[in-house]
């Protein structure tokens, strides 16, 4: 018996969507908007040098896609703030030449946050 979730097609899940996977390394900015295509997408903004906005638009975007996104911080705190799109439990704070991830995964509206972690 195949797990509910996926077909027996490589790459298919049982919604008859091929499982996709993207990738992107944007430019530090004050403002960044993604837009994602994929049934899991992946953000690597280069290092923060200064406070962080994010929207997330939802017009490619079907139940239980995955969003997550790595940061790296200069050599001062940065906060990152989830905005338009999202659902999170706050602003994110990444700490002085650290490392953090946050992850999303969408619930038909918004992008709702599974987790996130800030390295010591």
């Amino acid at each position: 018996m195949s797990n509910p979730r996926f077909g027996i097609t490589p790459s298919d899940d049982n919604t008859g969507r091929v499982i996709t996977y993207s990738y992107y390394n944007p430019a530090y900015a004050s403002t960044i908007a993604v837009a994602p295509n994929a049934s899991s997408t992946s953000y690597i903004v280069q290092q923060l040098t200064g406070a962080l906005t994010l929207t997330a638009s939802t017009g490619a975007a079907l139940p239980l896609d995955k969003i997550t996104f790595v940061f790296s911080s200069d050599s001062t705190n940065r906060v990152v703030t989830f905005g338009t799109g999202f659902s999170s439990s706050g602003t994110l704070t990444v700490t002085a030449s650290k490392k953090a991830t946050a992850s999303f995964v969408y619930d038909g509206t918004s992008f709702v946050e599974l987790s996130r972690t800030v390295t010591a």
